[in-house]
């Protein structure tokens, strides 16, 4: 039982060591037009690190579905007027 939980422990301690680090995104979203009908997918425009650990960026609504290899690990919030 003991030897059984060690190495559960140690496969757990492996797949954390592969994980990636959280990254916090904010920044303004250009969104498309109201009257825009259709599939739509955010891209990154600019980014620049900040002192704590998150990025300003400038985000752009883009018509169309996303790229296939599109990686989605951040947490963002896109903010709008």
């Amino acid at each position: 039982m003991k030897s059984r939980l060690l190495e559960r422990i140690k496969r757990v301690e492996q797949m954390q060591k592969l994980a990636k680090p959280a990254i916090f995104q904010s920044g303004y979203l250009k969104p498309l037009p109201e009257d825009y009908v259709g599939e739509r997918h955010v891209v990154t425009v600019s980014r620049e690190r900040t002192a704590s650990n998150g990025d300003w960026c400038r985000f752009e609504e883009r018509p169309g579905p996303g790229p296939p290899d599109l990686d989605d690990s951040a947490l963002t919030v896109y903010l709008t007027e």
